[in-house]
């Protein structure tokens, strides 16, 4: 439950307190004072006579001590540097009776342009009000004129300040706060960020020598797999010689001998052997198919064996040698 506010109407001379509740006046007191200084001791007696609860004050202001003014033609400043401009000039609006002047202004309505609404009041005064609050231990709330549309606040400086103060110190506590939170905030990501980078290198570590081990199989697959590939080449080759070789002695003609058989998986080779026409030899290996650029290597040469003459001859097949 909200503490009761204590409302208090100060004139030239009177002061009257008293508490509302639900639109009822619980409790009501006046007194009189004679200046400023009576004032502040008069606004503590009657908040301590009046009920407990009562934890602020809201302070309405007679016309006069208040002094209210409707100012025409004044600069189009914006909203919140009007009343800076009143109070710079309080003393060409206001009677100042030698004491300085607590001001507020406020424009009137978007369709007067250059008229604003003004209010004054003798800082002593209000600043007798502050203390007998302060005295009380009361908060202050509000200073404002009676019967006044206008928002106008005549709270005193040393009230103001004490407020513009408490806010920077509630800002400060709050960016304090907020920087705490995120230095917080930051220590828990990197401790979080720190932990889970431990956790993958021991995750990491786990499966180094289940990782190694995988590598390895993998290396000797490939090992097997060249020497399978090597080998399954090997074979080919061998099959295609022995092809090569069974096919050449196939043609052949009966009348000759094989002496030699070079010949290489690229298709090329040398064939070297005796035959009544070495021509003869050429022509069937040619026909044969299986060989391409069938040629002599050179002359063939011819020898007298058992009275017959036979041709030494060279064949090459294949592409030529440079």
């Amino acid at each position: 439950m909200s503490s009761q506010v204590l409302h208090l109407r100060v004139g030239r001379s009177m002061v009257r307190a008293e508490t509302v509740r639900a639109g009822t006046v619980t409790w009501a007191a006046e007194a009189r004072y004679a200046d400023v200084a009576e004032l502040s001791d008069v606004v503590a007696r009657l908040a301590a006579e009046a009920p407990r609860a009562c934890r602020r004050l809201a302070v309405t202001l007679e016309r006069p001590p208040v002094q209210l003014r409707t100012l025409p033609d004044l600069p189009p400043v914006k909203p919140r540097h009007v009343a800076a401009l009143v109070a710079q000039q309080a003393g060409r609006f206001f009677r100042k009776n030698g004491q300085p002047l607590v001001t507020d202004a406020e424009w009137v309505g978007k369709n007067a342009p250059g008229v604003a609404r003004a209010a004054a009041v003798e800082e002593p005064l209000v600043e007798a009000i502050a203390g007998g609050a302060r005295a009380a231990g009361l908060w202050l709330d509000t200073v404002v004129p009676a019967e006044e549309a206008a928002p106008l606040s005549l709270l005193p400086p040393s009230e103001r300040d004490s407020r513009d103060r408490a806010a920077r110190n509630r800002t400060r506590r709050l960016v304090a706060a907020t920087c705490g939170v995120w230095l917080a905030a930051g220590g828990l990501f990197i401790g979080r960020l720190a932990w889970e980078r431990r956790a993958v290198e021991r995750e990491l570590a786990a499966l180094e020598r289940p990782l190694a081990a995988v590598m390895e199989a993998r290396r000797e697959l490939r090992d097997a797999e060249t020497t399978v590939s090597a080998i399954a080449e090997a074979e080919e080759e061998r099959r295609r010689g022995l092809a090569v070789v069974a096919a050449v002695a196939g043609a052949l003609p009966d009348s000759s001998v094989l002496k030699s058989l070079d010949w290489s998986a690229s298709g090329s080779g040398v064939l070297v052997g005796d035959a009544r026409r070495a021509t003869d030899v050429v022509a069937r290996l040619d026909r044969l198919g299986m060989l391409s650029g069938v040629r002599l290597g050179g002359p063939a040469v011819r020898e007298t064996v058992a009275g017959r003459e036979w041709d030494r001859f060279t064949i090459l097949f294949g592409k030529e040698r440079s």
